[in-house]
Protein backbone atom coordinates (compact mmCIF):
# COMPACT_ATOMS: atom_id res chain seq x y z
CA UNK A 1 0.00 0.00 0.00
CA UNK A 2 1.12 3.48 -0.91
CA UNK A 3 1.93 5.80 1.46
CA UNK A 4 -0.83 8.52 1.27
CA UNK A 5 1.76 11.54 0.04
CA UNK A 6 3.18 8.64 -2.15
CA UNK A 7 1.99 11.12 -5.48
CA UNK A 8 2.62 14.40 -3.79
CA UNK A 9 6.11 12.96 -3.50
CA UNK A 10 5.98 12.23 -7.17
CA UNK A 11 5.01 15.44 -8.24
CA UNK A 12 7.64 17.58 -6.35
CA UNK A 13 10.68 15.29 -7.44
CA UNK A 14 9.33 15.83 -11.34
CA UNK A 15 8.55 19.48 -10.88
CA UNK A 16 12.23 19.97 -9.10
CA UNK A 17 14.10 17.76 -11.87
CA UNK A 18 12.32 19.15 -14.87
CA UNK A 19 12.79 22.49 -14.08
CA UNK A 20 16.48 21.85 -13.28
CA UNK A 21 17.32 19.44 -16.83
CA UNK A 22 14.34 19.57 -18.95
CA UNK A 23 11.64 16.68 -19.34
CA UNK A 24 13.82 15.14 -22.37
CA UNK A 25 17.00 14.48 -20.17
CA UNK A 26 15.15 13.50 -16.85
CA UNK A 27 15.32 9.81 -16.60
CA UNK A 28 12.31 7.76 -14.50
CA UNK A 29 15.44 6.39 -12.51
CA UNK A 30 16.61 9.83 -11.38
CA UNK A 31 13.15 10.60 -10.76
CA UNK A 32 12.26 7.43 -8.34
CA UNK A 33 15.45 8.02 -6.47
CA UNK A 34 14.68 11.62 -6.10
CA UNK A 35 11.23 11.23 -4.89
CA UNK A 36 12.41 7.67 -2.65
CA UNK A 37 9.79 5.91 -4.89
CA UNK A 38 9.70 2.49 -7.06
CA UNK A 39 9.04 2.35 -11.09
CA UNK A 40 5.56 0.67 -10.19
CA UNK A 41 4.05 3.76 -7.28
CA UNK A 42 4.80 6.02 -10.76
CA UNK A 43 2.95 4.05 -13.01
CA UNK A 44 0.04 3.37 -10.57
CA UNK A 45 -0.26 7.16 -10.47
CA UNK A 46 0.60 8.60 -13.53
CA UNK A 47 0.73 5.54 -15.84
CA UNK A 48 3.47 7.36 -18.29
CA UNK A 49 5.98 9.88 -18.33
CA UNK A 50 4.22 12.42 -20.55
CA UNK A 51 0.76 12.03 -17.86
CA UNK A 52 3.44 12.65 -15.14
CA UNK A 53 4.43 15.91 -16.51
CA UNK A 54 1.27 17.41 -17.37
CA UNK A 55 -0.27 16.22 -13.88
CA UNK A 56 3.07 18.09 -12.62
CA UNK A 57 2.38 21.39 -14.94
CA UNK A 58 -1.15 21.30 -14.52
CA UNK A 59 -0.57 21.32 -9.91
CA UNK A 60 1.16 25.03 -11.22
CA UNK A 61 -1.30 26.31 -13.73
CA UNK A 62 -5.00 25.56 -11.86
CA UNK A 63 -4.58 28.08 -8.84
CA UNK A 64 -3.91 30.31 -11.57
CA UNK A 65 -6.79 29.89 -13.37
CA UNK A 66 -9.15 29.56 -10.69
CA UNK A 67 -8.38 32.73 -9.64
CA UNK A 68 -8.65 34.43 -13.26
CA UNK A 69 -12.18 32.43 -13.39
CA UNK A 70 -13.14 34.08 -10.29
CA UNK A 71 -11.97 37.27 -11.24
CA UNK A 72 -14.35 37.11 -14.27
CA UNK A 73 -17.18 35.86 -12.63
CA UNK A 74 -16.92 38.83 -9.83
CA UNK A 75 -17.22 41.19 -13.06
CA UNK A 76 -20.12 43.40 -14.01
CA UNK A 77 -20.82 44.88 -16.92
CA UNK A 78 -19.77 47.61 -18.64
CA UNK A 79 -16.47 45.56 -18.74
CA UNK A 80 -13.42 47.59 -18.60
CA UNK A 81 -9.98 46.92 -20.62
CA UNK A 82 -8.07 47.48 -17.54
CA UNK A 83 -9.57 44.86 -14.83
CA UNK A 84 -10.06 42.05 -17.62
CA UNK A 85 -6.19 42.61 -18.44
CA UNK A 86 -5.24 42.94 -14.68
CA UNK A 87 -7.02 39.56 -14.29
CA UNK A 88 -4.94 38.06 -16.54
CA UNK A 89 -2.17 38.98 -15.30
CA UNK A 90 -2.48 39.69 -11.25
CA UNK A 91 -2.88 35.54 -10.47
CA UNK A 92 0.72 34.67 -12.22
CA UNK A 93 2.65 37.45 -11.23
CA UNK A 94 1.20 36.62 -7.75
CA UNK A 95 1.97 32.97 -8.00
CA UNK A 96 5.29 33.44 -8.41
CA UNK A 97 5.93 35.35 -4.80
CA UNK A 98 5.90 33.70 -1.46
CA UNK A 99 4.31 35.02 1.32
CA UNK A 100 2.48 38.19 1.72
CA UNK A 101 0.36 38.85 -1.82
CA UNK A 102 1.34 35.33 -2.51
CA UNK A 103 -1.37 33.68 -4.68
CA UNK A 104 -3.28 31.16 -2.96
CA UNK A 105 -2.29 27.24 -3.34
CA UNK A 106 0.55 28.10 -5.82
CA UNK A 107 3.85 26.77 -5.31
CA UNK A 108 6.04 30.18 -5.63
CA UNK A 109 8.68 30.41 -8.91
CA UNK A 110 8.12 26.91 -10.17
CA UNK A 111 6.39 27.60 -13.12
CA UNK A 112 8.33 30.03 -14.97
CA UNK A 113 11.56 27.33 -14.85
CA UNK A 114 9.60 24.78 -15.27
CA UNK A 115 7.23 25.91 -17.99
CA UNK A 116 10.54 27.46 -19.88
CA UNK A 117 12.06 24.34 -19.96
CA UNK A 118 9.24 22.69 -21.40
CA UNK A 119 8.62 25.03 -23.95
CA UNK A 120 12.05 25.20 -25.59
CA UNK A 121 11.55 21.92 -25.53
CA UNK A 122 8.18 20.93 -27.07
CA UNK A 123 7.26 17.88 -26.20
CA UNK A 124 4.66 16.29 -28.55
CA UNK A 125 1.93 16.42 -25.68
CA UNK A 126 2.35 19.81 -24.97
CA UNK A 127 0.49 21.97 -27.73
CA UNK A 128 -2.70 19.97 -26.70
CA UNK A 129 -2.20 20.39 -23.43
CA UNK A 130 -1.83 24.10 -23.41
CA UNK A 131 -5.24 24.19 -25.21
CA UNK A 132 -6.54 21.82 -22.99
CA UNK A 133 -5.56 24.44 -19.67
CA UNK A 134 -5.88 28.19 -21.77
CA UNK A 135 -8.49 27.55 -24.52
CA UNK A 136 -11.74 27.84 -22.98
CA UNK A 137 -10.53 30.62 -20.49
CA UNK A 138 -8.66 32.16 -23.53
CA UNK A 139 -11.77 32.20 -25.12
CA UNK A 140 -13.53 34.16 -22.20
CA UNK A 141 -11.01 36.74 -22.13
CA UNK A 142 -11.19 37.32 -25.28
CA UNK A 143 -15.22 37.58 -25.47
CA UNK A 144 -14.72 40.11 -22.25
CA UNK A 145 -12.32 42.33 -24.29
CA UNK A 146 -14.63 42.67 -27.49
CA UNK A 147 -17.13 43.52 -25.61
CA UNK A 148 -15.21 46.54 -23.21
CA UNK A 149 -13.08 47.60 -26.91
CA UNK A 150 -15.91 46.54 -29.91
CA UNK A 151 -13.62 48.14 -32.78
CA UNK A 152 -10.78 45.13 -31.80
CA UNK A 153 -11.23 42.39 -34.02
CA UNK A 154 -11.24 38.83 -32.38
CA UNK A 155 -8.14 38.41 -33.92
CA UNK A 156 -6.30 41.11 -33.35
CA UNK A 157 -7.10 40.44 -29.41
CA UNK A 158 -5.89 36.65 -29.83
CA UNK A 159 -2.75 38.03 -30.76
CA UNK A 160 -2.39 40.47 -27.92
CA UNK A 161 -3.51 37.74 -25.63
CA UNK A 162 -0.71 35.90 -26.95
CA UNK A 163 2.30 38.57 -26.70
CA UNK A 164 0.93 39.61 -23.09
CA UNK A 165 1.48 35.64 -22.36
CA UNK A 166 5.23 36.61 -23.43
CA UNK A 167 6.01 39.50 -22.16
CA UNK A 168 4.41 38.64 -18.63
CA UNK A 169 7.31 35.04 -18.90
CA UNK A 170 9.38 36.96 -20.15
CA UNK A 171 9.42 39.50 -17.26
CA UNK A 172 8.65 36.50 -14.30
CA UNK A 173 11.77 34.74 -15.51
CA UNK A 174 13.87 37.46 -16.07
CA UNK A 175 12.90 40.50 -14.05
CA UNK A 176 17.26 40.88 -12.62
CA UNK A 177 18.04 41.61 -15.66
CA UNK A 178 16.30 44.47 -16.08
CA UNK A 179 17.72 45.33 -12.35
CA UNK A 180 21.10 44.63 -13.40
CA UNK A 181 21.16 46.54 -16.67
CA UNK A 182 19.23 49.71 -15.36
CA UNK A 183 22.24 49.61 -12.85
CA UNK A 184 19.71 49.43 -9.96
CA UNK A 185 16.90 51.83 -11.31
CA UNK A 186 14.57 49.08 -11.81
CA UNK A 187 13.89 46.67 -8.56
CA UNK A 188 13.64 43.18 -9.71
CA UNK A 189 12.48 42.59 -6.16
CA UNK A 190 9.82 45.01 -6.33
CA UNK A 191 6.68 42.82 -7.21
CA UNK A 192 4.50 45.33 -6.64
CA UNK A 193 6.09 47.38 -8.88
CA UNK A 194 6.90 45.16 -11.85
CA UNK A 195 3.12 43.81 -11.45
CA UNK A 196 2.01 47.58 -12.34
CA UNK A 197 4.41 48.29 -14.92
CA UNK A 198 3.10 44.90 -16.92
CA UNK A 199 -0.26 45.43 -16.29
CA UNK A 200 -0.04 48.99 -17.08
CA UNK A 201 2.12 48.13 -20.80
CA UNK A 202 -0.43 45.06 -22.02
CA UNK A 203 -3.09 47.29 -21.20
CA UNK A 204 -1.76 50.25 -23.66
CA UNK A 205 -1.43 46.99 -26.04
CA UNK A 206 -5.15 45.63 -25.57
CA UNK A 207 -6.21 49.47 -25.77
CA UNK A 208 -4.10 50.47 -28.76
CA UNK A 209 -6.19 51.33 -32.25
CA UNK A 210 -6.95 48.18 -34.50
CA UNK A 211 -4.29 47.13 -37.10
CA UNK A 212 -4.47 48.38 -40.50
CA UNK A 213 -4.17 45.62 -43.42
Amino acid sequence: MAKPDTKDQILDAAEDLFAEQGFATTSLRQLTSRAGVNLAAVNYHFGSKDELAKAVLQRLIEPINRERRQRLDDMSKPFAIDAIVRAFIEPAVRSQQVGPGALPESRGAGLCRLFGRISVEQPPFLREFISEQFGQLGKRFVAMLSEAAPGIAAETLWWRMHFTVGAMAHTLANAHVVGQVSHGVCDADDHEGILNQLTAFAIGGFAAPEVSR
